[in-house]
């Protein structure tokens, strides 16, 4: 059984105007919240269905709705959360939040919130050794979604690759030079390997060949600030080399954040005025 509160934005929609068709059809309050229990399972009172079919209450008055049909902006959002992104619940505030070091990379997500309807803000918080600029948005249905399985959301981002790649990137991507070899590639971590498969296909559809390596096992240790960690999970790497793919990586995709960008820039002989 699930009740009102457990459903998303657009399966709320998607029952309000059942119910009413229901009743446009001349079936009965009670009637109604039988039908609406037996075939979708879904436990509603007959005062709400009474509600709704008079128009004495909308659901969505109170309540802010966000555009969750694809788009390139929804897509950027999908990426940034299948890397530096995160959701949480507290205090009943279902919050959307990114933390990091760039600023233009925390104002390029606060951006995409605001683009899908969800009000953000970015504000600075200090760790007593360097600042992170946080955005932050705060809705129901936006959390709701982006906990689906992460299967519905790459069905979502492949409609845009190139926004869920950019957003991808801007969150776990770099550029790395290797001195030895002199040959530079662009790079992308994650503990999951579904999801750089996944990035691996976008890259296809955009014409970009890539390679998948692992490059941390599982209990390697690592020092960060001083002290040793170890890797809890395998972690994964997607990298770009071939110098026409990331020239097509440069124009196609690219990085929000500048610092990134200009070594990428840098690395196939692009001079900007």
């Amino acid at each position: 059984m699930r009740r009102l509160k457990d459903l998303g934005q657009n399966e709320l929609e998607e029952l309000v105007n059942y119910v009413r068709e229901l009743r446009g059809s001349g079936k009965g309050y009670s009637e109604i919240t039988r039908i609406v229990f037996a075939e979708k399972g879904i436990k509603i009172s007959r005062a709400t269905v009474l509600r709704w079919c008079k128009g004495k209450h909308e659901p969505f008055n109170k309540i802010k709705l966000v555009k969750l049909e694809p788009s390139p902006h929804l897509s950027y959002v999908i990426g940034v959360y299948f890397g530096d992104g995160s959701i949480g619940l507290s205090e009943h505030k279902y919050r959307i939040r990114l933390k990091v070091v760039d600023r233009e990379f925390a104002e390029a997500f606060a951006r995409a919130l605001e683009d899908i309807g969800a009000n953000a803000r970015v504000y600075v918080e200090s760790d007593g050794r360097r600042d992170r600029f946080v955005a932050e948005a705060t809705s129901k249905f936006l959390y709701m979604f982006l906990k689906q399985p992460k299967e519905a959301l790459f069905e979502v981002a492949k409609e845009y690759p190139r926004e869920f790649l950019r957003g991808f990137f801007d969150s776990e991507g770099c550029f790395n030079f290797n001195k030895n070899e002199r040959q530079g590639f662009v790079s992308a971590s994650n503990y999951n390997r579904e999801v750089l498969t996944f990035c691996q296909k976008a890259l296809e559809s955009l014409g970009i060949s890539s390679k998948i390596v692992l490059t941390k096992r599982k209990g390697t240790t690592v020092k960060i600030w001083g002290k040793e960690y170890q890797y809890s999970s395998d972690l994964y790497e997607i990298r770009i080399y071939r110098k026409d793919d990331l020239s097509k990586f440069y124009r196609l995709i690219g990085f929000t954040i500048s610092r990134k960008q200009k070594l990428l820039e840098e690395y196939l002989g692009i001079h900007k005025k």
